[in-house]
């Protein structure tokens, strides 16, 4: 089989090749996914760099997300799960032609989904649906939003309005304006000032998520989830500030509620507030080509890798 894989860490374009190994062996309580489809995400590359290196074992496979087709069960798994479509989550790994996994870490996916729908279906919808959740905002609440603009910007933007919230968009450019003008009544430039907000979500870290902590009333809730500045959250002003880590939610949740939220990001999908834009696919071994493009300025959707029917 062929997967992408660092066997140090750095630069992702500089340490990630394109190479060939056995394919993985079911055990017990397994089954085998034949990988159909993953994409680019930040949450893939971050680790190569050595990031996480104190939790991140070499060689290190990226793609936290994608979709496949169960091909093989160990034992003690019930047959019937092979030739379904699944999201094979939990771990890294899915930038391969096969991946092996727990039985119930693989959700399946609904028939009325296609394979981008349900390849982007994890990391953004449910960071997004748990995090709204986390809010919970009450009718007419005004929320702070930075990264507007974002694929996950843009979701949550979606979520909230749809419980009666008032997102007001954080965004760094003028082009970032005209993505979210029709979704987002309220929309101000990163370093202006802004009106005094219930509550906030910050992917930006550094001068945008400390000026909207300090927009926030006292007690208010400051979710801090990303660190897109490369600076860390100085000061979250009156704000009761809480780090959100995807990860560390699913982990600690009864698998049952996991499936059960897998779900409300399906229908969250089918509504199109979850729905993720794909600019463009690639096949695995045009990896190269596809960081390339993902790194390119003006980027507006996600980039797809895409696994041949290898053996």
């Amino acid at each position: 089989m062929f997967r992408i894989a660092a066997h140090s860490f750095g630069a992702p374009d500089q340490v990630l090749s394109l190479e060939t190994a056995d394919r993985p062996l079911v055990e017990r309580g397994q089954v085998l996914v034949r990988m159909r489809a993953s994409p680019i995400n930040p949450s893939d590359l971050i680790p190569v760099t050595g990031a996480y290196r104190h939790r991140t074992a070499l060689p290190f496979i990226p793609g936290f997300e994608g979709v496949g087709v169960v091909a093989d069960v160990g034992e003690g798994i019930d047959p019937v799960l092979i030739g379904r479509r699944v999201l094979p989550l939990g771990t890294a790994g899915c930038w391969q032609s096969w991946k092996t996994l727990p039985a119930d870490w693989c959700v399946t996916v609904p028939e009325d989904l296609d394979d981008d729908e349900a390849a982007t279906a994890y990391i953004n919808p449910l960071t997004a649906l748990l995090m709204v959740r986390r809010l919970a905002p009450k009718p007419g609440d005004r929320i702070g939003v930075t990264a507007a603009g974002s694929a996950i910007g843009r979701m949550l933007i979606r979520m909230l309005a749809a419980r009666g919230a008032r997102p007001v968009g954080i965004i760094r450019s003028f082009a970032a304006r005209q993505s979210i003008s029709t979704e987002c009544a309220e929309v101000v430039e990163e370093g202006c000032s802004l009106p005094a907000l219930d509550s906030g979500l910050d992917a930006a870290g550094g001068a945008p998520g400390t000026l909207l902590g300090a927009a926030i009333k006292p007690g208010g809730l400051l979710l801090h989830y990303g660190l897109l500045s490369g600076q860390p959250l100085s000061h979250a002003g009156q704000a009761s500030m809480t780090l959100f880590r995807l990860r560390d939610h699913v982990h600690a949740m009864p698998r049952e509620a996991f499936h059960n939220a897998m779900s409300e990001c399906f229908s969250e999908i089918r509504t199109g507030r979850a729905s993720s834009l794909i600019e463009a696919s690639y096949p695995l071994e045009a990896f190269r080509a596809a960081l390339a493009h993902n790194r390119s300025s003006g980027r507006r959707g996600k980039i797809m890798l895409r696994m041949q029917p290898y053996t």
